[in-house]
């Protein structure tokens, strides 16, 4: 861990955690080697003292064999998966621990409670730090920090220092999803949230979610209360970690679905988690409170989890004492949306109950019940039989509680007059994912006011969703025969009025006219493919058409064009077109997985609401749509998706005006943050462009594809050069190329981003070609290529083309490191820059390796190092200078294996050679140097066998071993008094096995 990483990200952290009352213990404290152990050995993740002791406490009625059995279920696991046995562990944690014990010879059953989560100050809330851990002969790993409740290591925090740009939070992301969970995997079957934080950002988020589903933390107490002066990492600290709202998120907003056979793990995000318990604080007053039935209204953008959050709710309301047991009607007013929330609770492990679409009776059945359930139903099936006057009372109790989605549509209609009547004393609460109209009362009279909001412009700035932009490809239909009134006419001439004019109103429909206007169906089929491969994003896109018939008229000159991906139509009653169509479950899944070819779906109703497939960049839209219709359709495409920069509709009907009229209901800022024109994307590509064309103002690159192999390399040469000018300038350079590439993949194949194109490809060489610099002692670290590049590629900039940009790669197999010849060859490099960063990264990998195996030599020199690069880095010394230092650093690394080789030492030797020469101002001849060394190597080689687990004991013997040799060479205690410990180091450093 770096000084920074220390200073500004570490400390900082657990000071939050010791303010917000937890305890906190150095990892080395914890054991094994401490005064007072809690773990047995390095392997053990729990701290089982701990446990036991708060068992013992929670549970005072239980003989001890049955803390004992309860302790053994809960460390046992018997999966080799580690997510399975990460969810058996949290079931136990939240609901407790069947066990069995005899008293006075009769056989008992009971639960064991493993956390008071009704007093959550009775836990034990320990934070620690640095706690090495090793499974097995694994390496050795040691995470930032640890927290433990009640003994049991329930979250990891990972930290990265904010001032180095090399040390992002992706990277914690991987070391800890990666590197932690596959070497040290013990530690995640007890794991329920994982943080990543440095001192600028902090995210959260749990086992088996990906970077893009971790989320920031924005509130402490409540919602929308006032953090701005904190930094975004102690937010998240004092907010997610503090004892009651931890133990909170852990038992009711932890989640695990079976999804198409893989288990996947959520964790509530922050405006889910206030959302829900507002909701749930507002029910505790409202639902006994025969003067009030309105708990209040959610309104959580598209794309941010709303049915999620209805599933929280449901198992948190259901555990508030106070509600004795309460039942839940879930209302939506399609079949589709009852549907696909049922499953949604359904696949979270909730026990919810559906009623059959066609059966009124088989729904009040339901109703009339005495407590408990959670019951599904569209709002249609509340309607009365043929002989009915008025719906008839159903349950009359006070604890149930109407849950609507969607709350602004059908539920405060004649249908829900029928709600009422049926459960007169049942209170409701709304969720919707678009706004309230301004002028609408009816649904705030209903449901009361807003208990939560997250807006369009929140969801974007936290990474829930992604923006939506639009652009206009409208598809005017024209006329092609100026008489064809007069044909009409003829063609009617002996037939009815009647008739006339039913086959008049029939045929000038504007479905009908689509419909049978062949030459514009398979002109925006053509568009279609033309655009959607021309896209620069990895994911697929849905096709709205105003028909069955228009979608499979759609569809098939889609696949008529050669270039076309797989496209399938998606509809009701695809066997009145379709011979054995694919189900629609099918269809849903094969949609669903990003890798599957099918990639263009054409619907016309289906799937245009609560259908949600993340990869889902484009919908191209030839339905008239309006309203909140509209407003849901076009939110299909803002769910995040790795680098997926926003969605986009692509309006061929001119749906525009239709759009401006559903959003002018709405207040100012939800018309500005709903929909961005397309050409407010391609403003902020020019200006990126602009920004990253700015570095190269001294260049002349336009014609840089035409250049043949040796002037395209110099040219990039030279380009590096003007990038590498200062580390301030590289990164600004990085960063500048992140925002082009986004915005550059969301415009295309807009004409702007064609413009551009071989800009773009030239910017990506050269930044392709600083990265092989960077990544030249590392090549695991190299950066994957993302979509955009993989279509800038394809342009024609082909691969062959930018591997040799520095010659790096080529220089580093065919000569060897720092050798003279090698040195030669990068001081002919025309560029000074481009000198000082292969210089440096040249450096810096040889000195990293080398230094494991010689502590006093290249401490030194990497300590020097830093320093010429900071006095550069600060303007101090000249380009030039640097590079001569550069240059003497790597001659004297030389002369290093010059001096080892004139010695006649060995590796080992050497290292205890330097460790003595680097470290006394006595003066030792040579050939006594030589002698120790040789004497330290032979007799501490024994040390490459001992068990290092109890370091201190080891070093204390090695410093006995070390001072005998130095006596009985002749050296008095004042010569070798400062040399044991440099001696020491050294020998823990080749025989140790220093903790990763």
């Amino acid at each position: 861990m770096s000084l920074n990483e220390m200073e500004l990200a570490e400390k900082p952290a657990l000071q939050a955690f010791q303010d917000i009352g937890y305890d906190y213990k150095h990892g080395s404290e914890l054991g094994p080697n401490s005064d007072d152990p809690e773990r047995q050995s390095l392997s053990d993740v729990v701290l089982r003292g701990r446990l036991e002791r708060k068992l013992q406490e929670f549970n005072p009625s239980m003989p001890d064999e049955a803390i004992e059995d309860a302790i053994s279920q809960l460390l046992g696991f018997n999966s080799t998966k580690l997510l399975k046995n990460n969810k058996n562990f949290h079931e136990k944690l939240v609901n407790g621990i069947q066990v069995e014990y005899e008293v006075n010879g009769e056989t008992r059953g009971d639960f064991v409670d493993v956390i008071d989560f009704e007093n959550p100050e009775a836990n034990d809330f320990l934070v620690s730090n640095q706690v090495v851990i090793q499974i097995g002969e694994g390496p050795q790993r040691r995470p930032d920090i640890i927290v433990f409740v009640n003994g049991l290591p329930l979250g990891v925090l990972e930290l990265k220092d904010p001032t180095n740009p090399q040390a992002s939070m992706g990277n914690a992301y991987k070391q800890v999803t990666d590197r932690y969970v596959n070497d040290i995997p013990d530690l995640f079957h007890y794991n329920e949230l994982i943080g990543i934080l440095d001192m600028n950002n902090a995210k959260l988020g749990c086992l088996s979610a990906g970077w893009e589903w971790f989320s920031p933390w924005r509130y402490i107490d409540e919602e929308e209360d006032a953090t701005g002066d904190l930094p975004p990492s102690e937010v998240l600290i004092r907010g997610a970690f503090d004892k009651s709202r931890v133990l909170d998120l852990i038992q009711n907003f932890v989640l695990y679905a079976d999804e198409d056979g893989k288990l996947g793990k959520k964790l509530a995000a922050y405006h889910q988690f206030y959302a829900v318990n507002s909701a749930v604080e507002s029910s505790r007053q409202v639902v006994p409170n025969p003067d009030e039935d309105r708990i209040g209204l959610v309104w959580h953008t598209q794309g941010s989890g709303k049915s999620l959050s209805m599933v929280f709710y449901a198992k948190k309301i259901r555990r508030v004492s106070e509600m004795e047991n309460p039942t839940l009607v879930y209302l939506t007013d399609r079949n589709d949306l009852d549907d696909q929330l049922y499953k949604e609770f359904r696949k979270h492990g909730l026990d919810a109950e559906w009623a059959d679409s066609d059966n009124r009776v088989q729904l009040r059945d339901r109703l009339d019940r005495e407590a408990g359930g959670i019951i599904f139903a569209t709002i249609q099936k509340f309607q009365t039989t043929d002989d009915e006057v008025q719906y008839p009372e159903v349950n009359d109790r006070e604890n149930v509680i109407v849950v609507a989605d969607e709350a602004h549509r059908t539920q405060y209609k004649s249908l829900a007059t029928n709600v009422r009547d049926g459960l007169p004393n049942a209170s409701h609460l709304g969720f919707t994912a678009t706004p309230i109209e301004k002028e609408d009362r009816s649904t705030t009279n209903t449901f009361g006011g807003y208990i939560s909001q997250y807006t369009i412009k929140e969801s974007e700035k936290d990474g829930s969703t992604v923006p939506i932009y639009y652009e206009s490809r409208l598809a005017k239909l024209q006329v092609n025969d100026p008489e064809i009134e007069d044909r009409f006419n003829e063609l009617m001439e002996s037939k009815s009025d009647e008739l006339k004019n039913e086959m008049k109103k029939k045929w000038t429909q504007l479905r009908r006219v689509i419909e049978n206007s062949e030459e514009r169906t398979e002109m925006i089929a053509d568009d279609i493919v033309d655009h959607y491969n021309n896209r620069e994003i990895e994911g697929k896109a849905m096709v709205v058409a105003i028909s069955r018939q228009a979608a499979m008229n759609l569809a098939e000159k889609i696949r008529e064009n050669s270039d076309a991906p797989e496209t399938r139509v998606v509809m009701s009653g695809a066997e009145d077109y379709i011979d054995n169509p694919i189900s629609n479950d099918e269809l849903k899944r094969r949609f669903k997985d990003p890798d599957d070819p099918f990639e263009i779906a054409v619907v016309c109703d289906k799937w245009l609401t609560g259908f949600d497939a993340p990869h889902l960049h484009t919908l191209y839209v030839d339905k008239p749509m309006k309203n909140h219709n509209l407003l849901q359709a076009i939110g299909r495409v803002n769910r995040v998706y790795k680098d997926k920069p926003g969605g986009l509709i692509v309006d061929y009907i001119g749906i525009s005006e239709r759009l401006k009229q559903a959003l002018d209901k709405y207040t100012s800022e939800v018309r500005n943050d709903a929909m961005l024109d397309i050409e407010e994307a391609v403003q902020v590509m020019r200006e990126k462009h602009q920004e990253v064309a700015d570095f190269f103002a001294a260049i002349e690159y336009n014609d840089w594809p035409q250049l043949n192999k040796t002037d395209r390399q110099r040219l990039l040469y030279k380009a590096q050069n003007e990038v590498l000018v200062t580390e301030e300038r590289e990164d600004k350079f990085r960063e500048s190329m992140k925002g082009l590439k986004k915005a550059h993949s969301l415009v295309s194949p807009h004409s702007a981003a064609s413009d551009i194109r071989a800009d773009v490809a030239f910017f990506e060489a050269v930044l392709g070609a600083i990265n092989s610099i960077d990544n030249s002692g590392n090549p695991d670290e190299v950066e994957d290529v993302d979509s955009a590049m993989k279509e800038l590629v394809a342009e024609g900039v082909g691969i062959e083309d930018l591997i040799e940009v520095t010659g790096f790669d080529k220089w580093e197999k065919e000569k060897p490191v720092l050798s003279d010849e090698f040195l030669e060859d990068v001081e002919e490099v025309e560029f000074e820059n481009l000198q000082v960063k292969m210089l440096r990264q040249l450096l810096e990998n040889e000195i990293t390796t080398r230094k494991q195996t010689n502590l006093a030599k290249y401490e030194s020199f990497e300590e020097e190092l830093e320093e010429t690069i900071n006095e550069y880095n600060e303007g101090f010394i000249s380009t030039q200078q640097v590079i001569d230092e550069l240059r003497d650093y790597a001659d004297r690394i030389q002369e290093t294996d010059d001096q080892q080789d004139e010695l006649g030492l060995s590796d080992e030797e050497y290292a205890f050679y330097s460790a003595i020469s680097s470290n006394t101002d006595s003066e030792i001849d040579e050939e006594t140097l030589k002698t120790i060394a040789r004497e330290l190597k032979q007799n501490l080689k024994d040390s490459t066998e001992v068990d290092w687990t109890n370091r201190e004991k080891i070093r204390a013997e090695i410093k006995t071993e070390v001072k005998a040799v130095l006596r009985s060479n002749g050296l008095s205690l004042y010569k070798y008094d400062g040399l044991v410990d440099p001696i020491v180091s050294q020998a823990e450093a080749f025989y140790g096995g220093a903790a990763a």
